[in-house]
């Protein structure tokens, strides 16, 4: 176990099955396309994989430890719980939304709830799987925001708050935060090369990441990146097997897969 950027990296143990990897589903309190989109993530990776990342943000907001026992979020563990009993193992990155996700819902969904990020070997190269929220150095106020949001005394509040109180609150976080990514300097929401830097030194020859919500793969920094789009917006993902990764779109029809091109690099500030 390691860190990065101030990132717990957890080893996972070699498997030879092919996996798919997904990020940014958001899932909302009332489900809606994102559910159905979830739905078609786990179809998949019990037809065609047996191991499904998802990198980080599975819901829109989740603040309380009581959230688990109603609504969607119960849906969904269970929907995890379900997939588990059929062989299909579940790795879960916590996101900048569900950063407070914990070992109740590990335990309803069956999921593997990763402490910080994963690092693994994936289409023959050393790979570090993250939510990608750390990369993003020039968003200080997000960076001075998760320094207290995350400090052990806010969380052990949050987590202990009523489940209605608690959505209340992360509803109201949501939308200010609407409000300042759609405003100011756009640069500063992208990752940096000296964080992607950061990651390739400690080894990783590959990192693959969401939060930026960009399709887009490259290199830079001295290794190779793959970011992933919002699931929920462009069901989109990353099958690694025997042929390495490629990105696909995940279809309606039974777990289908079909490939889709690889989008340009996106610009990265120093």
């Amino acid at each position: 176990m390691t860190r990065i950027l101030g990132t717990t990296i957890e080893a996972v143990p070699d498997d030879d099955r092919p996996a798919l990897l997904v990020s940014d589903l958001h899932v909302p309190g009332d489900g809606g396309p994102a559910l159905a989109a979830l739905d078609l993530a786990l179809c998949a990776a019990q037809a065609r994989a047996g191991r499904l990342f998802v990198l980080g943000d599975l819901f829109d907001c989740y603040v309380s430890a009581a959230q688990v026992r109603r609504g969607v979020f119960r849906d969904v563990a269970a929907r995890f719980a379900a997939a588990a009993a059929r062989g299909v193992a579940v790795h879960l990155l916590r996101g900048n939304r569900d950063f407070l996700l914990g070992d109740e819902f590990a335990a309803a969904s069956r999921a593997r709830l990763a402490r910080g990020g994963l690092r693994l070997r994936l289409g023959g190269r050393e790979t570090v799987l993250l939510h990608g929220d750390e990369l993003c150095r020039n968003d200080l106020p997000y960076q001075r925001a998760k320094r207290w949001l995350r400090h052990p005394c806010t969380r052990w509040l949050l987590r202990r708050l009523p489940a209605g109180l608690a959505l209340r609150l992360g509803e109201r976080a949501r939308a200010r935060s609407r409000k300042v990514v759609m405003s100011g300097d756009q640069q500063r929401f992208l990752p940096t090369r000296s964080a992607l830097g950061e990651v390739f030194a400690a080894g990783a020859e590959l990192v693959v990441f969401g939060h930026i919500h960009r399709h887009a793969a490259g290199s830079a920094a001295g290794g190779c990146y793959r970011v992933l789009p919002a699931f929920d917006a462009d069901r989109v993902g990353l099958l690694a097997d025997a042929g390495g990764l490629r990105p696909v779109r995940f279809l309606l029809d039974g777990g289908e897969l079909r490939p889709v091109a690889e989008p340009p690099d996106p610009p990265f500030p120093p």
